[in-house]
């Protein structure tokens, strides 16, 4: 049982791998271009954590076990031509299973994402993010973190792009605990 939940939880990142591989392969190569310098883009993003392992205990969850839907919100604003600065704000509310009453609120993560990103490589891009988590747990319980992610953004309109990316949060204050978060979303060039 515990096998499969691990299964199914690896074949949906590699079907988020493999789309995002197939739209950037399909995307024309006049759309590839990076951020330039003075650019200011909104996201918007969904994601959900689909592992989390707990490094002082070694317990392993996954999204059959707690399902927790995250909401990211943000600006950034390209210093030089692929190179970008900039803040999300993370909501996050618990699905499934209802919070007991020991387990706090259903809104699970409030927390400030500072960053700087780079557009590497064609519409691939790589951010390095810092967590500042104010309500955790859906407490008023503080947690700081990193997060490395990944992606890739393929316009549809001349400022719009969907973007996929796959991140990999590490918290470090009230648990010491290790990700994997696929995220999908939107960026508007303004």
């Amino acid at each position: 049982m515990r096998f499969s939940r691990h299964l199914r939880s690896c074949l949906a990142l590699n079907g988020v791998a493999a789309s995002a591989l197939a739209v950037w392969l399909l995307a024309p190569a006049t759309a590839r271009a990076a951020g330039k310098q003075g650019d200011v883009v909104q996201t918007d993003s969904l994601g959900m954590n689909l592992v989390n392992h707990a490094l002082d205990t070694g317990k392993t969850t996954t999204v059959a076990d707690e399902g927790v839907l995250a909401e990211f919100v943000g600006a950034h604003y390209y210093l030089v031509d692929r190179v970008r600065l900039g803040m999300n704000l993370q909501f996050s509310e618990q699905l499934a299973p209802a919070p007991g009453p020991k387990d706090g609120s259903d809104f699970r993560t409030f927390a400030l994402l500072p960053q700087i990103g780079w557009d590497f490589w064609g519409p691939m891009f790589t951010a390095l993010v810092v967590t500042v988590a104010p309500w955790t747990s859906g407490t008023s319980t503080f947690d700081f973190g990193l997060q490395a992610l990944l992606g890739v953004g393929v316009p549809i309109a001349e400022r719009v792009k969907i973007t996929g990316a796959v991140e990999v949060p590490f918290n470090f204050v009230v648990h010491r605990t290790v990700g994997l978060t696929p995220l999908v979303g939107v960026s508007i060039r303004l």
